[in-house]
């Protein structure tokens, strides 16, 4: 007598349920609303908790979010467990992600999160906190950080770490490029 392999059915079955519960419509009856509202609140005491159990428990970013969980709080999980859990950009900055969070951001995570320097100047990053972060002149640029910008939070020559040869190599040449353009402009 052979007995049947639970093992993959039982995980497909529980990928669906979990998924199911994630696509789930907002039930606004009554019994809903007040089981929310005698419920006790299980995720922040939850934090810690491995983030695959957390989603295996129909867990969301939006649920951080809901129970007003701070970013500095998720920092004890590896980045790249927090994006394949599904946090976008815009989820850590509603969390209050702060510009020394950056710190702990590999290459590839601004590259994956599409962070870009509009992005990082709305945590209210300053010019030291981005010299904190030790990105090389080509990842600056890569980053779409220009010298306005780098001024407009406090930069000026002698505190943006970069070599006169870099700065005009990455940041002072489009408007040098646009002088001599004009310059020899020809009737």
């Amino acid at each position: 007598m052979s007995y049947p392999d639970l093992g993959e059915k039982l995980s497909l079955s529980l990928s669906a349920v979990v998924n199911a519960r994630r696509q789930m419509t907002e039930d606004t009856s009554f019994w809903s609303r007040t089981r929310n509202f005698f419920g006790k609140k299980e995720l922040p005491s939850l934090i810690g908790t491995s983030l695959t159990t957390l989603r295996n428990q129909g867990f969301l970013p939006q649920d951080f979010i809901e129970y007003e969980i701070p970013w500095a709080n998720m920092l004890i999980y590896p980045t790249d467990a927090l994006i394949d859990f599904g946090f976008k950009y815009d989820h850590m900055l509603t969390m209050g992600l702060q510009p020394d969070h950056f710190k702990h951001y590999e290459w590839r995570h601004y590259k994956k999160l599409k962070i870009d320097a509009d992005k990082m100047i709305q945590t209210c990053m300053t010019i030291h906190d981005l010299n904190a972060l030790d990105l090389t002149p080509q990842q600056l640029h890569q980053l779409k950080w220009t010298w306005g910008k780098m001024v407009a939070i406090g930069g000026t020559k002698d505190n943006i770490k970069l070599s006169s040869s870099d700065r005009n190599l990455y940041f002072e040449q489009q408007s040098t490029q646009a002088a001599q353009k004009i310059g020899s402009f020809v009737f």
